[in-house]
């Protein structure tokens, strides 16, 4: 575990910047609530001054109205591929459209379904698969009506996403795949099956640090709460990272203090313990 830094004494002093991932932090895995402790330390953090940010590997329209609500001063979204402050972007990142088609062209070759994310659209392959493929349709059960089918000319120049999720088949070809795209794209296995297939210079960790030079906050002010692979690059980046209880073993022993899970007060009893809220 990472060294711990005293902030109580000077914590009402300066203001704090706080980043969450949403699914196992804010969240419990695969469920849409909000827990009523982790609503109320948001809010009292906020109350305090401290800007609050969702930083997830979600894109923007796959963030739910409900979790707009809450009193949250920006988003990092998509692994850093786009950033708003005060309901006005910061940051855009895509893919190039000429490799976003290269990519597509891969996935199909080495029988990798998967969906495509944009800032507006969850795209999914359905030219390529069968429209009762099991993976695709349990997904597109999973996302509902923000599933989209890819437009009629994904060859329009115009035609990008950010980020790819990909679904491992025991025959699908990966080491193909990645000798053409970890030139530029990062790889992060979540397990089960499942590979997030990011932009190489995106990362949660990158939000944070465009977010500290253009508010002009040092990173020694930032707090970062994760459970889960992909949220290590934030959790590594920050002086203070808390991991969930119902983290994976491996993110416990690289943040600077485990708290309860979620639906055990998580949240609230992290932001006590760094006395971010009263």
């Amino acid at each position: 575990m990472k060294d711990i830094i005293d902030t109580k004494d000077t914590m009402d002093l300066k203001r704090k910047m706080l980043f969450f991932d949403i699914d196992g932090t804010l969240i419990p895995e695969g469920r849409s609530f909000v827990p009523d402790s982790t609503y109320k330390a948001l809010v009292r953090a906020h109350d305090h001054g401290h800007l609050l940010f969702i930083n997830t590997g979600r894109t923007w329209f796959n963030v739910d109205p409900y979790l707009r609500e809450l009193p949250f001063d920006g988003y990092v979204c998509g692994c850093g591929t786009y950033i708003c402050y005060h309901g006005r972007q910061l940051l855009s990142r895509t893919i190039p459209h000429d490799r976003c088609i290269k990519l597509i062209q891969l996935m199909r070759l080495c029988n990798i379904p998967g969906f495509y994310e944009e800032k507006e659209h969850i795209y999914f392959d359905t030219h390529a698969y069968a429209a009762n493929d099991t993976i695709l349709k349990d997904a597109r059960r999973m996302f509902g009506t923000k599933a989209f089918e890819f437009p009629d000319d994904i060859h329009d120049p115009s035609f990008t996403f950010d980020k790819i999720l990909a679904f491992l088949r025991p025959d699908s070809d990966i080491e193909t795949f990645r000798k053409y795209s970890d030139d530029f794209l990062e790889y992060i296995n979540r397990g089960h099956g499942i590979a997030e297939i990011t932009q190489k210079d995106c990362s949660k960790a990158t939000g944070i640090r465009f977010l500290c030079d253009h508010l002009n906050i040092p990173l020694e002010h930032c707090f970062a709460f994760g459970d889960s692979p992909n949220d290590l690059s934030m959790l590594d980046y920050v002086p203070v990272s808390i991991a969930m209880g119902n983290s994976t073993p491996a993110v416990k022993e690289r943040c600077s203090y485990v708290t309860d899970d979620v639906e055990h007060n998580g949240i609230y009893n992290a932001m006590k313990h760094f006395g971010l809220i009263a």
